[in-house]
């Protein structure tokens, strides 16, 4: 048989709630951290030192490809500098020796003169044709 007044006891007491402890605030965490490698926090750091090396890695690849892409622009710059010349004398030698007065001195050689008289035109009737 059961006490009945052990049933009542256990009925009327509420049971105590234990306050949530706080949760350190990030600053805090960061001000308790320990700085020190040891085998307990090594395994907390590590993704960490990775991320970092990571990002060091891709930081040093970045400058590289930033200072090739720097180098290939000025070659060819340089490169289109000297086509713009070439491309300007080239131009100017043609002009040159597109005139007319050029034209009869580099044709006498082959035995071509220039005509005195203008050229005449041909009339065909439709007789003939």
């Amino acid at each position: 048989m059961e006490n009945p007044l052990k049933n009542i006891v256990k009925d009327t007491t509420e049971p105590v709630q234990e306050p949530k402890p706080s949760r350190p605030s990030r600053l805090r965490r960061m001000h308790d951290f320990d700085f020190s490698i040891t085998k307990n926090n090594a395994p907390k750091i590590i993704p960490f030192v990775l991320f970092l090396t990571f990002w060091a890695v891709v930081s040093i690849a970045n400058h590289h490809y930033g200072e090739r892409t720097v180098h290939e622009i000025d070659v060819t710059q340089k490169e289109m500098k000297e086509l713009k010349a070439d491309y300007y004398t080239i131009n100017a030698e043609l002009s040159n020796k597109s005139m007319e007065s050029q034209v009869v001195k580099a044709v006498e050689p082959i035995g071509l003169k220039e005509l005195t008289k203008p050229p005449m035109r041909l009339k065909i009737s439709k007789d003939e044709r």
